[in-house]
């Protein structure tokens, strides 16, 4: 025997133990993906007083969800970033009209900050002034790196900056991934 019949033989032996290895192991299914983290932040009202209450009263609590953005498949690769949502939108009132909310992240790796505005209840047709032009979800670019966000509830006021209404802002961090 040569060695080079030796050898075809030891592999063909070798590829045969694989094979029957292989069957009878049982193989696992793969692992359904993992969803993407969220973080759920809790803005509560301020005091509603008079005719400029709304449905619910005082102190409502409303929650905006935070998780990684979903980025697309492209070369060079889009910025990473954060989705903020509200999770559930009030119904339309009438005092709702000129309130809205506001994120205002920051990076703590890159140092990068900003806002970012959003609607928290229904519109209807008819629906006026800057709140009802706001969406209920949008993406910050944050980038890469741990993200610090607050909440915050806004009221327009008449000829003067929105004021901030919210008795507890809501703050949560998330680790945004490369």
């Amino acid at each position: 025997m040569t060695p080079f019949t030796r050898t075809r033989k030891v592999l063909a032996g070798v590829l045969a133990a694989a094979a029957v290895t292989a069957t009878a192991v049982p193989t696992a299914d793969a692992a359904p993906a993992a969803p993407p983290l969220t973080f759920q932040i809790p803005a509560i009202g301020g005091l509603e007083i008079g005719p400029g209450g709304v449905p619910g009263g005082s102190f409502q609590p409303t929650t905006v969800v935070a998780r990684p953005a979903v980025r697309t498949m492209i070369f060079p690769p889009p910025p990473a970033g954060v989705q903020f949502s509200v999770s559930h939108l009030a119904p339309y009132h009438y005092q709702y009209s000129y309130r809205y909310l506001r994120v205002q992240w920051h990076n703590l790796r890159t140092g990068a900050r900003g806002h970012v505005d959003l609607r928290h209840w229904k519109t209807i047709a008819g629906s006026t002034g800057y709140p009802s032009t706001l969406p209920t979800t949008a993406v910050a670019t944050t980038g890469s790196g741990p993200v610090v966000a607050t909440v915050s509830v806004l009221r327009e006021q008449y000829q003067a900056p929105p004021t901030v209404i919210s008795v507890i802002p809501g703050v949560s961090a998330i680790d945004v991934p490369r």
